[in-house]
């Protein structure tokens, strides 16, 4: 786990302060990372969680080889920042599911808050970004879809 600046376990200790419910995670490790490969995407992405498009991620299953504990999982809260690092919000993960790239389906494609928030844009757009990391993605590959709320800002 990286070292967390000041700025992002304040914000963390905050959150926890927000609420009675989330007391218990105040001296809980967490996780704090931005959308995307760049900055400049991270602002983008994070961007759109703050405004309630996006409310839905997906990520290579392949990236995770070696490091299957690191998976994402259902009941977690993880914060979410800005391509400069900057802390944005805090995510609580619902729901998610393995399936093949060419599974993913509309809803979830609309639920990611992207582009014209179509599949095609969708597919275009994510195996551009996966071929990137894995030179032979193709429909077949495994993706790890999750579903998300922004539970504090």
């Amino acid at each position: 786990m990286n070292k967390k600046t000041t700025e992002q376990t304040n914000f963390w200790k905050k959150f926890c302060e927000s609420d009675s419910s989330y007391n218990h995670l105040k001296d809980h490790p967490f996780d704090a990372w931005s959308f995307g490969d760049t900055p400049e995407m991270g602002d983008e992405l994070g961007a759109l969680v703050l405004e309630g498009k996006k409310i839905a991620t997906t990520s290579l299953y392949h990236s995770y080889k070696g490091h299957e504990g690191e998976l994402p999982k259902i009941g977690t809260y993880e914060m979410i920042l800005d391509g400069s690092e900057i802390p944005l919000g805090i995510i609580f993960t619902h729901k998610l599911y393995i399936c093949k790239y060419s599974e993913v389906d509309e809803i979830h494609a609309r639920e990611e808050g992207e582009g014209d928030l179509s599949l095609d844009y969708w597919r275009r757009e994510h195996l551009r970004f996966f071929s990137k990391y894995k030179k032979d993605f193709n429909e077949s590959d495994l993706v790890v879809c999750e579903k998300f709320t922004l539970v504090y800002s």
